[in-house]
């Protein structure tokens, strides 16, 4: 566009992106929460290097801007949105553990310990079908994470392949 309206149209245009720009931060990253650490600062940038590599905003700039399509930039958002959750639950669930209470350790009526996750600071309930806030049990509280033991897999499987069978 040449003429006397160019400079209002790309103002508008740089308006309109910003604006698309924090439609997505805000629809891709709702209801994620990252701890202010190594490990929260490598998942927000594995999220930003898939956002980078997908070229997502070159996708919502064309559908937006070349496309007028605004059905297809919430396909786009939606479908950058699955990818970020993916990355997410992995992160989630290695936050994810038993928190033993003193309920836990009654010797006349030991109750199971509950699921908890320390990202959230919530309790797992089935009857409600998710994470719930309630309060703590009583007690000092042991969290029982479960972790991948890389090392162990890969001696059972070198084993595996000599024939040796060995107790480890």
């Amino acid at each position: 566009m040449a003429g006397k309206y160019k400079k209002s149209f790309e103002k508008l245009k740089q308006q309109l992106k910003e604006e698309l720009e924090e439609y997505l931060r805000l629809f891709v990253l709702d209801g994620l929460q990252v701890r202010n650490d190594d490990e929260g600062r490598q998942v927000i940038a594995e999220i930003n290097q898939t956002f980078k590599e997908a070229q997502i905003g070159r996708q919502v700039g064309r559908a937006a801007f070349r496309e007028f399509d605004l059905e297809k930039i919430k396909r786009i958002a939606e479908e950058h949105r699955r990818k970020v959750e993916g990355i997410y639950k992995a992160y989630f669930d290695r936050h994810t553990c038993l928190y033993a209470a003193g309920p836990s350790w009654d010797p006349d009526n030991p109750q199971p310990p509950l699921i908890y996750n320390d990202i959230v600071d919530k309790f797992y309930d089935e009857a409600a079908g998710g994470w719930i806030s309630k309060e703590k049990p009583p007690g000092a509280a042991i969290l029982i994470f479960v972790k991948e033991n890389k090392t162990t897999e890969q001696k059972e499987d070198k084993h595996e392949q000599t024939g040796e069978r060995k107790e480890i």
